[in-house]
């Protein structure tokens, strides 16, 4: 009988210290960002799929990450450019709206600023974490275009070329926007997950659990074991697309050269690392993988150069240094930076029209 009180006891004390625990984390968010005590909010939150397309969810908000009211991580933005002001669209996925950086630190923040010491730029930040290439274009084409950009920065990660199936275009859906999340979830499970570090061992065989898992019972032929040309090809069709797209409104293009962490050949300490990024795309060997992005790299390369295209070549000034990168391909505070000085010094560069424009209406899409 006292050894049941005695697992009473505890199992209650266990309880109130997570309840407890739960409602500390939740004062601490609306006190430090507002969000609001009984609401769940999660990642995905922060998009939102319409008749547009896959877009920003407007006044969305996930810990640090805030959107404004066109759903873009950056300050609010009219329609129509500021008299005299440049406004300069950057698109891409996490690696341009930002992962691992202190808030306000991620590249177009520190963009922005790098380009307000020489004149009047609106910075507006389009991008959306996990979003491939051609749903970008359906981006531009049905929602970014809107806002008039003059130029606009187009920061690509390739490996997603690397899936299963390759990217497409999303479906819009003709429901109207979905809803947010409204599922119970804790945020102290959140506290502990940004804490708890698991030793490299029990961290590499969870790895190596999902790599397995992503290929069971897969054939042969379905695996990369060298450089799929039709994927780059695929890619570079993408990118054209993109191009021509965004020059039919009369803005700008500036292409940038995807860069990662790890250099050729990468260093032995970042095999773990590796292994961590190739499990997004297990149909790729990790040296598949690598070559892709080298490859993607020069056709980015190519694409501006028969173009005459402004290239900002990031890859090969960055691609190794791995005291830039947070992990694979995002950027600490201090590679934000690197990046975000590079592209400014190019966007510097790019003569842009100084007549008022209207947008153009781009319904077809490159496939």
């Amino acid at each position: 009988m006292l050894f049941v009180r005695r697992v009473a006891w505890l199992a209650l004390i266990a309880f109130v210290a997570v309840v407890a625990g739960e409602a500390t984390a939740r004062i601490d968010d609306a006190v430090r960002m507002g969000t609001p005590l009984l609401a769940s909010p999660a990642h995905s939150d922060l998009m939102m799929h319409d008749s547009l397309g896959i877009r920003g969810r407007p006044n969305a908000q996930f810990q640090k990450w805030k959107l404004n009211g066109e759903g873009f991580r950056s300050p609010e933005v009219a329609k129509t450019p500021k008299p005299g002001c440049v406004r300069v669209a950057v698109m891409g996925a996490s690696e341009t709206f930002g992962y691992y950086e202190s808030e306000g630190k991620e590249w177009p923040a520190q963009f922005a600023d790098s380009l307000a010491r020489n004149g009047c730029y609106e910075v507006v930040n389009t991008a959306i974490a996990g979003m491939s290439l051609p749903a970008q274009i359906q981006l531009w084409d049905k929602w970014v275009s809107q806002f008039r950009p003059d130029i606009v920065v187009l920061y690509i990660p390739p490996a997603f070329y690397l899936s299963d199936d390759p990217p497409s275009f999303p479906a819009p859906t003709r429901s109207g926007p979905d809803s947010p999340s409204t599922r119970f979830v804790p945020r102290l499970l959140d506290r502990l997950k940004d804490r708890i570090e698991f030793p490299e061992f029990i961290q590499r065989r969870r790895v190596a659990k999902s790599i397995d898992r992503a290929v069971a019972g897969k054939p042969d032929t379905w695996f990369y074991r060298d450089l799929p040309a039709d994927r780059l090809a695929l890619y570079r069709t993408h990118m054209d697309s993109l191009i021509s797209n965004i020059r039919a409104t009369g803005a700008v293009p500036v292409l940038v050269t995807h860069a990662m962490r790890f250099g050729d050949p990468p260093k032995p300490d970042d095999a773990d690392l590796l292994m961590s990024w190739h499990k997004f795309t297990p149909r790729a060997t990790a040296d598949v993988l690598l070559a892709f992005e080298r490859a993607a790299a020069a056709t980015t390369r190519d694409i501006a150069r028969e173009q005459g295209l402004q290239l900002v070549d990031v890859a090969a000034a960055m691609t190794g240094h791995t005291e830039w990168f947070a992990d694979f391909t995002h950027f600490d505070d201090n590679g934000a930076g690197i990046i975000a000085g590079a592209i400014a010094k190019a966007v510097e560069r790019v003569p842009v029209p100084r007549v008022p424009r209207e947008p153009v209406a781009v319904t077809g899409y490159g496939r």
